[in-house]
């Protein structure tokens, strides 16, 4: 089936962004803001699919087929520097992309040593936010 042209696993050109058919995964307690990130990602192309916790997204069928993960830092029961770490030892590197409200600043050094990719603070720019995905699935 064709999409703008371009089969289902090419690249869709949008603007400057080429948007590769990729699977992100979105979790955040937070559920409206969790909504619109997955509502933002399909709109530039991307398959994502929203869970309302780290347990949530650990039990579901797509945990090990996603391409890239954005998560809430502070979180019930398990916080996205947790997630981090539980998928390192468990041999996943899925690229980790941790989003917060929280003004520590040394949370910057936490995420990174972690294993996080990127760590962006909210509100942050949309922009930013596609950036680091692209990194993440470069």
């Amino acid at each position: 089936m064709a999409l703008l042209g371009a089969t289902l696993n090419s690249s869709i050109s949008l603007g400057i962004r080429a948007v590769k058919r990729s699977l992100l995964a979105i979790i955040d307690d937070d559920e409206p803001l969790c909504l619109s990130l997955v509502d933002l990602m399909r709109s530039v192309g991307y398959l994502a699919e929203h869970f309302t916790s780290a347990e949530m997204f650990l039990r579901s069928h797509h945990f090990l087929n996603v391409n890239c993960i954005i998560a809430d830092v502070h979180m019930p029961q398990m916080s996205g520097l947790e997630l981090v770490q539980n998928l390192h030892e468990q041999g996943i590197m899925t690229p980790v992309i941790l989003i917060t409200a929280l003004p520590d600043p040394q949370l910057d050094d936490v995420a990174i040593a972690t294993g996080a990719l990127c760590l962006l603070r909210k509100p942050f720019e949309i922009d930013s936010l596609l950036d680091c995905v692209e990194r993440g699935l470069a």
